[in-house]
């Protein structure tokens, strides 16, 4: 439940909705008598879980927990019929009603010895993703390890690592203290911060404050005279001349101008100062 519960939150606050689905397969051997059989009994669930409300752990751990005991109690329905009842719209880009989905797999654990004989499993390399995302855990030697399968189309390397940071950080929120308000969680790494509201903004630079617009570019001008601007050129005489004459006979220095132009050397040269 608490994965899953810091999995829906993740979703919910990356993608700004507070109704997500995720999907999780079950292995759906309820009755005794097919534990030991051989076969395929694996299902999938449709979790729709709400995180309205700035919800504290408790009360998203509370939810999460009777959203999944109710999806459980029907999972013998297949997957398929549900599509059918639920006639969601179809789209060949994503997967039917939900395009992320949470594994719990509890498969994973040591390695196998058989006498002198150790066996190791090996895992093929995945190269097709069935989901925008996929979530694959299990615990291995008291430990939670897992990975994250990712679309490629849709998501880089970079982006899914800091994604996984994200997670990190809000499961340490939530087994920090129950009563957290799981919205008001920093995501954000502290280098991550940095770039973001100070690096990037960071757009200050010295220009004169005393010269207009067309003087800079007079000065540019003589300073590199031989460097193409635009074509056909204009002086700043021309300038004030269309300003004054042409387009508007009123204007004075310093009286404040409404532009209404195409782009064109025209707009240029009527720039105001």
């Amino acid at each position: 439940m608490t994965l899953m519960s810091a999995w829906s939150l993740l979703l919910s606050r990356l993608s700004g909705q507070s109704d997500v689905v995720i999907g999780s397969p079950v292995a759906n051997r309820t009755r005794a008598e097919i534990e030991g059989l051989i076969g395929m009994f694996v299902n999938t669930l449709a979790l729709r879980i709400d995180t309205s409300g700035e919800p504290s752990v408790a009360t998203l751990l509370a939810r999460v927990k009777a959203r999944t005991l109710e999806a459980q109690a029907h999972q013998d329905l297949p997957f398929e019929q549900v599509v059918e009842i639920a006639r969601p719209a179809r789209s060949l880009a994503h997967s039917p009603l939900f395009q992320t989905m949470l594994s719990w797999d509890s498969s994973v654990g040591p390695n196998l010895t058989l006498g002198d004989l150790r066996l190791e499993g090996v895992a093929a390399p995945g190269r097709v993703a069935k989901f925008d995302l996929t979530l694959t855990l299990g615990e291995v030697n008291g430990m939670i390890r897992g990975s994250l399968e990712y679309a490629t189309a849709l998501f880089d390397q970079a982006t899914v690592e800091r994604y996984v940071g994200y997670l990190q950080r809000l499961l340490a929120a939530m087994v920090n203290d129950e009563q957290t308000v799981l919205e008001r969680v920093q995501l954000l790494a502290e280098s991550e911060r940095q770039r973001l509201l100070y690096d990037f903004n960071a757009t200050a630079r010295e220009y004169p404050q005393t010269l207009t617009v067309h003087g800079i570019f007079q000065q540019q001008a003589a300073a590199h005279p031989k460097a193409v601007a635009a074509v056909p050129s204009r002086s700043g005489s021309a300038r004030n001349a269309m300003i004054s004459s042409t387009m508007y006979p009123s204007a004075r220095p310093w009286s404040r101008t409404i532009l209404r132009k195409s782009r064109s050397i025209d707009w240029i040269a009527v720039v105001p100062s």
